[in-house]
């Protein structure tokens, strides 16, 4: 990985960006949106980036420069330079932050909204993850085709029931587009009549690509709904047909619920100790850098073509970070038949830190630092910090006397304007008056040179 470089605008080599995990995964046209909504700065040596205990909900990058990770007792337990693979990931990302990030020399971070990332991930590898199925052949009985399906299988009779009662059927015409990339998922649908496309776009000017054909039975617009991500793909009629919809309320409720089941950690692992097995969705990087011991790494987006490796006998934990792609693939396996259950809270919140070697206790000191060092060393810190928030609240009050200034000034300003506003009004009426007095008085002038007029007009006449 190579270093951010300094200019005047901020980083000039984007492809920095490229290189960052999970990022590197990400579709151009997502890795481009992301990249968008990143915040880049050039920070300063001493500024925390962010503190013990920390729930911000950021994915945070060290692209130049060097971050070190203190503990409880304000002393250095980590440090990550740029340039390394370690500044790939994102720093100490687990929620809530197990130590501080601080900026030991003047560096360039680039920070993102996680949950930007990871629907964008799910996004990608779930779409990713189709393949083209041209061959499927029609059948006049949709409701035998859908219920032959291992997902529906595993309904109870009472979901079933009311998944029937609350479709609706809906007539398409040839060339509609069902579901357009990109939009929120709103339906699940099955096909009942006729034949549609799924095709996904390359780019945002590129071509469609085509993904799958689907026919009598089939169903689709479940991803979107499972991973509460956007519409992955498109579907297009390709015939005239009839289409059954449930909403996605109803869908939640009446399918998600009962094909993907979620298990805390304590329950996980007395269920691996009966032999069954973690199944990590994640990309291998990400499984690189922190896994289950034995656990197997099948990404997302892979699944569907891999998922005849796994044994169909055999019950699987699936895992992700957060557990939003871990609730994809249990939707997607339960369909085709296997026993699946999702890690609840994922690897962030789900699993005790010290599992993947994280701590949040600070270590025991060496020989060249005594406890009554490190107790001097927390306490030098701790007066730093409450000297830098004295000084912000010496501001805010500062701030807020000038703004009650303002505030005060605006006061006899606007009634200065009232003032004014009253005496205009009444001018008005003034003048109002005036101009009823004049127009009267006009009218008295004509009425009386009218009369003139008839007067000085009749001798005239008898002549």
């Amino acid at each position: 990985m190579g270093k951010a470089k300094r200019t005047a605008n901020g980083v000039s080599d984007k492809a920095v960006f490229r290189d960052l995990i999970p990022l590197n995964s990400l579709s151009e046209e997502h890795f481009q949106e992301i990249s968008k909504n990143m915040v880049v700065e050039d920070v300063s040596a001493g500024r925390y980036l962010f503190g013990e205990g920390d729930q911000d909900n950021r994915s945070v990058y060290l692209l130049d420069g060097e971050v070190n990770f203190v503990d409880g007792s304000g002393r250095v337990s980590g440090v990550v330079i740029a340039g390394t693979d370690p500044a790939r990931y994102p720093l100490a990302n687990q929620q809530p932050r197990l130590v501080s990030a601080r900026v030991a020399t003047r560096s360039i971070i680039a920070t993102i909204d996680s949950t930007l990332l990871d629907v964008l991930l799910t996004f990608d590898q779930t779409s990713a993850s189709m393949s083209v199925n041209a061959g499927v052949q029609a059948d006049d009985d949709w409701l035998t085709r859908m219920f032959q399906s291992d997902a529906f299988v595993k309904m109870p009779p009472e979901n079933i029931q009311q998944m029937l009662k609350k479709m609706g059927s809906v007539a398409v015409m040839e060339g509609d587009v069902i579901i357009r990339q990109g939009d929120e998922g709103d339906y699940f649908y099955i096909i009942r009549e006729g034949k549609c496309s799924v095709t996904r776009q390359a780019s945002t000017e590129g071509w469609d690509v085509p993904l799958a054909e689907l026919s009598n039975g089939d169903c689709f617009g479940e991803e979107a709904l499972v991973s509460d991500a956007r519409r992955n793909a498109s579907v297009t009629m390709m015939t005239d047909g009839t289409l059954m919809r449930l909403s996605k309320q109803d869908f939640l409720k009446l399918l998600k619920k009962p094909l993907v089941h979620y298990v805390d950690y304590t329950l996980a692992l007395s269920m691996i100790a009966d032999g069954d097995m973690w199944l990590d969705v994640r990309l291998p990087e990400e499984h690189a850098n922190h896994a289950f011991e034995d656990s197997l790494n099948i990404p997302l987006l892979n699944l569907r073509d891999k998922a005849t490796k796994l044994i169909p006998n055999r019950k699987y934990i699936i895992c992700c970070d957060t557990g939003r792609r871990s609730a994809s693939a249990a939707f997607l396996l339960s369909q085709r038949g296997f026993e699946v259950y999702v890690l609840e809270g994922g690897l962030n919140r789900g699993v005790p830190p010290e599992v993947f070697g994280f701590t949040s206790e600070p270590p025991a000191p060496d020989s060249g630092e005594t406890t009554d060092t490190a107790r001097a060393t927390a306490r030098t810190i701790s007066d730093a910090a409450e000297g830098v928030l004295q000084q912000e609240r010496d501001a805010a009050m500062e701030e807020t006397a000038t703004v009650k200034q303002q505030l005060s000034e605006l006061q006899d300003e606007l009634e200065n304007l009232q003032t004014h506003f009253t005496r205009f009004i009444k001018a008005s009426e003034r003048l109002e008056a005036a101009c009823d007095e004049a127009r009267q008085a006009r009218e008295e002038i004509a009425a009386d040179m009218e009369q003139l007029k008839s007067r000085f007009a009749r001798p005239l006449s008898l002549k």
